[in-house]
């Protein structure tokens, strides 16, 4: 399936700003299950950009804007094919099996394993996981479905008690979050149980023939755990589901610190800024007997 993406970011200071660096995140990730047709960035008023990839491999586009600008417009166009994943069977291994390869794991996979900024291993965390720990006997692949589900369970999607900069604790505390805690909390689970996962950041297409309202798209966050026989498998704690095709992954890391769609810094004399962000996720149609693999 083609999918059709348009990102826009407007940020409007107070007073203008001057010697602004931007990191940009906004070019998905071209793997074996998804293509990037097509890209362009767009960004006003113009300035240097230098692409590179970072850690992960996510592509990361710097962007810098010297002279005084009252706007700074970030558009990004791109046109994605998902592919059905290609992954292995699904290896049925119990927790006491599992864990017998825990020093080895941890050696590949130590960022995936580890706390980090956004999934920091608190005392409240600790508690939360010792009442979903998992079973010596219980398959490690139906653990994960298990936490998915669990932990959206007992959280409601609530959009005024957590913000971008939310701690665990502050969600754990608050009974509800949305996609990015949700997502934050599972990875927290997973790694305490010895499960290297990691969070992602895209968007969710809607379904075929569904024309969202206007202005309702907004970017979706969810996670990979690494699975026996399957590799990288997708998650999404808010729809408590696996993830399909409809979902477009841009940028993966150790949480949203590492795939944070835009940040950045600038000066100015006084004042603050306000940012717009809009979305278009759609289907789109391949031209006649155009193929993905010869239009990438």
């Amino acid at each position: 399936m083609i999918f059709r993406v348009r990102h826009t970011t407007q940020f409007q200071y107070q007073s203008p700003a001057y010697e602004s660096h931007n990191e940009l995140r906004l070019r998905p990730i071209d793997d074996c299950a998804q293509l990037v047709l097509s890209f362009k960035l767009e960004v006003s008023p113009e300035g240097s950009v230098y692409e590179y990839r970072d850690y992960f491999g996510n592509r990361v586009h710097s962007v810098s804007i010297y002279p005084p600008h009252d706007v700074l417009m970030v558009v990004a166009n791109s046109v994605v094919e998902r592919l059905p994943e290609f992954g292995g069977r699904p290896l049925s291994i119990s927790f006491d099996r599992y864990l017998t390869d825990d020093e080895a794991r941890t050696r590949q996979n130590c960022e995936f394993l580890a706390d980090s900024r956004y999934v920091p291993f608190s005392q409240r965390l600790r508690k939360f996981f010792w009442m979903a720990r998992p079973r010596r006997n219980e398959d490690v692949g139906e653990y994960v479905t298990r936490i998915v589900e669990f932990i959206r369970d007992q959280f409601g999607y609530d959009t005024a008690t957590t913000n971008v900069h939310s701690s665990l604790d502050e969600i754990l505390s608050a009974g509800g979050g949305v996609c990015q805690d949700f997502a934050h909390l599972t990875l927290g689970v997973l790694r305490l149980a010895g499960i290297p996962a990691r969070y992602v950041s895209g968007y969710l297409a809607p379904e075929p023939g569904v024309e969202p309202a206007p202005g309702t798209q907004a970017s979706h966050a969810w996670l990979e755990a690494l699975l026996p026989g399957l590799g990288w498998t997708g998650f999404d704690p808010t729809h408590r589901c696996r993830t399909d095709i409809r979902y477009i992954r841009i940028a993966v890391g150790r949480d949203y610190a590492d795939a944070t769609p835009i940040r950045g810094v600038y000066r100015s004399a006084a004042g603050h800024n306000t940012m717009t962000v809009d979305l278009k996720v759609s289907t789109a149609n391949p031209a006649p007997g155009v193929t993905g693999q010869s239009q990438q």
